[in-house]
């Protein structure tokens, strides 16, 4: 059983320009760092996989959040590596998040699981994934069997290789690669899952150099339901060195697509709009790009249910380099950046959006080198959202919260009103209006903790959801 945990937050809808503040504490300074934002012991909070280079030796671990404050867990069983990816899921079906970690060791790149045993420790499971680094590992059901799959991307130092894989995952922590799909190598790329068709499976980008002809890579792989993968054309800018993020930047219900990062040598960013069946530029999208290994986070920063754009990078521009770290905020899908926001300008950038003292905000984090190649991280807490009194929560019951199958919207009034589920990412995975009482099935909805918002009139209603 999960811990309940219940935060409401009155809050206006109109949401300005807002302050970070630096909340990074005894967190390690690393180089060539990345991190996995999960929470591994189902207490309600997101806790921290942070690892990379200090001294040039491996260092980091996994890191206990209690109410927002953070503990090395010395006996965790898990590695240290650096230049690399992770990504937590429960890839064994025990209703426990485990954590899939690529990377270099120290002396070669390796790629392993470590499932979950409950106690505060992990253990290395015995699956075999191609041992790969300096690229992303994901997950995602692309074969649609209820079980947890894997893709990965990167470079397999002990043959010097780059190469691109899936894997079905069997639902007990074995993987199996899939050898129908042909994937192009890449290096120091992305891979990113999403239905982009909304047909029901789940379809990828990948991006990056492709090895193979040595040139920028930017294309869809779309699913056909039986995880078999075609490579589609659709007219995106062929960019390596950044990053790429799916995201419904305009509240559609279809998800685009942010890209940034350099051709030829300038730096580059865009939006491309998704129109279901092709994906056309926004021609006044006007956040800067960067590359030399850059970060994009899309996520709900001033809490108006439109997905920010979070960046960071080198932006390399009319031959002068600058490293950057910027919020842009959206607004009808017209972004303005946040000059409120005070971030560290970084390169060889690993950052998350995340709510990790849950308190209905969504944080940040990240992790790189600064401009004279210095390890840092940095923990920003969100200081965005103002209390505003209302009588919302006296007008609304929510329940039953854990959640595992329907959940119930009862108001006392006749006013319409407005709902939202959003995961911790800011995704919006669900969307309704009523003015009668609600129920919502949320039994397809991955186990985690989510955020209800109500809007009626000019109040909201922000709401703690734990789906188990």
């Amino acid at each position: 059983m999960k811990k309940i945990t219940f935060l409401f937050l009155w809050v206006g809808l109109s949401m300005f320009g807002q302050s970070f503040v630096d909340a990074t504490a005894d967190l390690p300074q690393l180089s060539y760092g990345f991190s996995a934002w999960g929470d591994y012991d189902n207490d309600g909070d997101l806790d921290l996989y942070f690892t990379g280079q200090l001294n040039n030796n491996n260092t980091g671990g996994l890191y206990k959040n209690d109410q927002g404050s953070f503990t090395l867990l010395t006996g965790s069983g898990l590695p240290t590596r650096s230049n690399g990816s992770a990504v937590w899921g429960d890839v064994n079906n025990d209703g426990k998040s485990d954590i899939v970690i690529m990377g270099y060791d120290g002396a070669t790149t390796v790629a392993e699981v470590y499932l979950n045993n409950g106690n505060d420790t992990f253990s290395l499971h015995a699956t075999t994934l191609a041992d790969v680094g300096y690229g992303e590992v994901q997950l995602a059901d692309f074969d649609a069997d209820g079980n947890i799959d894997l893709g990965l991307t990167g470079l397999n130092m002990s043959v010097n290789t780059n190469l691109t894989k899936l894997y079905s995952g069997n639902g007990n922590g074995d993987f199996t690669e899939l050898t129908n799909v042909a994937l192009p190598p890449i290096s120091y790329g992305h891979i990113k899952f999403a239905d982009y068709d909304n047909d029901g499976d789940t379809d990828l980008v990948l991006y990056g150099e492709n090895t193979s002809t040595n040139s920028p890579y930017t294309k869809i792989w779309e699913n056909d339901g039986n995880a078999n993968f075609t490579e589609k054309n659709f007219g995106l800018p062929q960019l390596k060195e950044g990053d790429i993020e799916w995201g419904d930047v305009n509240n559609d219900g279809k998800v685009d697509l942010v890209i940034t990062g350099t051709a030829t040598g300038e730096s580059e960013a865009h939006l491309f709009i998704n129109n279901t069946t092709s994906f056309d530029e926004d021609s006044n999208f006007n956040v800067i790009g960067a590359q030399q290994l850059s970060n994009i986070e899309l996520a709900d920063f001033n809490d108006d249910q439109t997905l920010d754009i979070f960046i960071a990078g080198n932006n390399y521009s009319n031959n002068t380099s600058t490293l950057i770290a910027k919020i842009y905020l959206n607004t009808a899908a017209s972004f303005s950046e946040n000059t409120d926001a005070i971030l560290e300008p970084l390169q060889y950038v690993d950052a998350h959006a995340i709510d990790y003292d849950n308190d209905g905000k969504m944080d940040l984090f990240e992790t790189g080198l600064t401009a004279n190649y210095v390890g840092t991280a940095k923990l920003y807490h969100n200081g965005s959202v103002s209390a505003i009194e209302n009588n919302l929560a006296n007008q609304f019951h929510i329940y039953p919260n854990p959640v595992s199958t329907n959940l119930h919207i009862i108001h006392n009034n006749n006013l319409p009103y407005q709902i939202f589920i959003n995961d911790l990412t800011g995704k919006e995975v669900y969307r309704g209006q009523s003015d009668q009482n609600m129920q919502i099935r949320v039994a397809d909805y991955p186990q985690g903790i989510y955020l209800i918002k109500i809007v009626s009139g000019q109040n909201s209603l922000v709401q703690k959801l734990i789906v188990k």
